[in-house]
């Protein structure tokens, strides 16, 4: 299964693993293959969203964020 980085408000990253990444009403949901919750992060509390790739290798990766999430005003 996937594993996926989410970079919180504080500048910490969240690791979690999870088919999916999706936004619902302003908040980022992490799901299952058959569709089941696994993790919810709310509006303003996540900011970067990338895929974490394994590195056998140890090589170094650009990974640049796929999904960023802005506080509201």
């Amino acid at each position: 299964m996937p594993v996926w980085a989410v970079q919180i408000a504080i500048g910490d990253d969240e690791r979690v693993e999870a088919e999916v990444l999706v936004t619902e009403g302003g908040a980022l949901v992490a799901l299952e293959e058959d569709g089941l919750l696994v993790r919810a992060w709310a509006p303003g509390e996540w900011r970067t969203a990338r895929h974490v790739e394994p590195d056998p290798l140890n090589v170094a990766r650009d990974r640049d964020g796929i999904l960023v999430g802005l506080p509201r005003a």
